[in-house]
């Protein structure tokens, strides 16, 4: 049953790719709720014609009263150079930055690439986003990393605050994913309760 519209701006970040089903049904539940959704995927985030995307999904972020974001294998769009970041990482530094309540999940093959590479010694910046491999006829093909990306490593190294000492750390609970199961019970159990929503963000004002 569809609840009253309590006008309450969720930001859903994530990046859109082989993740479609998977961000409707997050959408449904919090629209369901009656949270106002702010999603690219669907279309919801307000535009303005004299910004460029990246803009228009930054001001939306700062415009919106709660958090919600996904960390995800492999790096989204918005990346016009190498060294740039992508708007959903852009997305997710705005959103450290402003103090508002943030919920943030982060798939599995994320945190066993951190583990992985932790316990290798290997830095994210190792990390290629294209890899050269030679056919049999000695041309060279260039195939894409359709692994896990460095930047997705480096955005839950963010999220859990691994730069500060445990002690200090606040707001550095990430949720780990295996399946869309996962997902829901994580995002039911804290958006269910409307009025807990509303005093976490009248405590972050």
């Amino acid at each position: 049953m569809y609840q009253e519209r309590n006008h309450i701006k969720v930001f859903v970040s994530s990046t859109v790719y082989d993740f479609e089903s998977q961000l409707d049904m997050v959408y449904s539940t919090l629209d369901g709720y009656g949270y106002d959704v702010m999603m690219s995927h669907k279309g919801t985030i307000p535009l303005d014609s004299k910004l460029s995307n990246v803009e228009n999904c930054l001001k939306g972020v700062e415009g919106c009263d709660v958090f919600l974001g996904f960390v995800r294998p492999l790096t989204g769009t918005g990346i016009l150079k190498p060294e740039e970041k992508s708007i959903t990482a852009q997305e997710f530094e705005v959103a450290f930055k402003v103090n508002m309540p943030r919920f943030v999940l982060a798939d599995y093959r994320v945190v066993f690439a951190r583990q992985f590479t932790n316990l290798m010694k290997i830095p994210t910046g190792d990390i290629p986003n294209s890899v050269k491999r030679e056919r049999s006829d000695g041309s060279i093909v260039e195939r894409p990393n359709r692994v896990v990306h460095a930047e997705c490593i480096e955005l839950y190294n963010a999220a859990i605050q691994n730069n500060t000492l445990p002690k200090s750390r606040k707001g550095n609970w990430v949720q780990e994913y295996r399946n869309m199961q996962d997902v829901m019970l994580h995002v039911e159990a804290q958006f269910k309760d409307v009025e807990r929503i509303k005093q976490l963000i009248g405590s972050h004002e």
